[in-house]
């Protein structure tokens, strides 16, 4: 912290800014400039929203507000997953954000008489204010989607398993040097992203890296309850949408489906809609159960017609990759101190 200050010092009369530490005053509008902390540790630790000082806040608990902010849930496991060692840290810090405002905790009902036993956090409007603040852009957006996710939460659980399956992919390669989830946007992100763009949504998108190679995932979580009518429209609508786009099979249509039945009927439609003579996406399907007890990179997916056996997203249709860093994936070590913009950003 800054150096303690002369006697000459003391005399002087008080100013109208003050320290990182010093008591929060309504008239105090601006940090002094500490030669022990640099310009954004100082943004960090004096975010002033509504008058009101959040002192202590480090790049991890921004990090967590930014993951809020693009995935609107996220339960104590997938958070320790992402942003910490082992489970004492996380709910430290955890309670730290909660006691603050920045964040709510809730302990959801999943069906009567039964509770889920580990929180589900998402951003307060007070976070998001913060959060807007610290990325130089105005409150109102944020503000906004925060109060969307607290009062439309009708889909929480199903979000919540869709994110499950981008944390064990950051996961199961956390410590592995040559591959790894560089980008995952989750289901609002991407409508935002296309905007009025007539393309197909998934419940969540990620870039996936492999070597110098990369591939690209859109996750359909299948709950086995759409008529086969509004399955063959989504179906439909990826491959119309890739279709002749140059690399296409780099794009994989991940269906997670909850029974063999199910997956049966997945792949009967796609095989009638998929023309061999022109690239396209691919679509796969995996057995919720199987991924459950393998993880998603083992050779649990398998193809339209099943005829080149079950593979795992490693071994999946990949072109050259950019320049982004192997090191910086999601789930690396202190990868958000080297990703500011979060698993969206670039």
């Amino acid at each position: 912290m800054s150096r303690s200050p002369s006697r000459a010092e003391l005399a002087r009369a008080s100013q109208p800014v003050s320290h990182v530490d010093a008591k929060d005053l309504s008239y105090s509008v601006k940090p002094v400039r500490s030669p022990g902390l640099s310009y954004l540790e100082l943004r960090l630790t004096t975010a002033q929203i509504r008058r009101r000082r959040v002192v202590g806040l480090t790049s991890r608990d921004v990090a967590i507000l930014r993951a809020l902010d693009s995935y609107r849930y996220l339960d104590r496991p997938q958070m320790q997953g992402l942003f910490f060692d082992g489970p004492r840290s996380c709910q430290y810090r955890l309670k730290w954000l909660v006691d603050r405002g920045l964040v709510n905790a809730w302990r959801t009902v999943i069906r009567p008489g039964h509770v889920r036993h580990a929180s589900i956090f998402l951003l307060s409007t007070r976070g998001a204010s913060v959060l807007a603040g610290l990325s130089g852009d105005q409150s109102r957006p944020y503000v906004l989607r925060a109060e969307h996710a607290l009062a439309r939460h009708h889909n929480l659980v199903h979000d919540l398993e869709a994110s499950q399956l981008f944390v064990d992919l950051a996961l199961a390669t956390r410590h592995v040097p040559t591959m790894g989830l560089y980008h995952w946007v989750g289901e609002h992100g991407i409508r935002r992203a296309y905007g009025e763009e007539a393309a197909p949504v998934p419940d969540g998108w990620g870039r996936f890296l492999v070597g110098d190679r990369e591939l690209f995932l859109h996750l359909e979580l299948d709950r086995g309850s759409e008529q086969t009518r509004r399955l063959h429209g989504k179906l439909a609508a990826y491959i119309a949408y890739f279709r002749g786009r140059p690399q296409a099979s780099c794009n994989h249509v991940l269906f997670v489906v909850p029974t063999e039945q199910r997956r049966h009927q997945v792949e009967g439609v796609a095989r009638r809609l998929v023309a061999t003579s022109v690239e396209s996406c691919r679509v796969w399907t995996a057995w919720r159960h199987d991924l459950t007890l393998n993880g998603p990179l083992s050779r649990v997916w398998a193809g339209i017609g099943g005829s080149t056996g079950r593979v795992g997203i490693p071994d999946m249709p990949s072109r050259p990759a950019g320049s982004r860093p192997l090191a910086d994936c999601i789930g690396k070590t202190r990868w958000w101190e080297r990703r500011p913009g979060g698993g969206e950003g670039v």
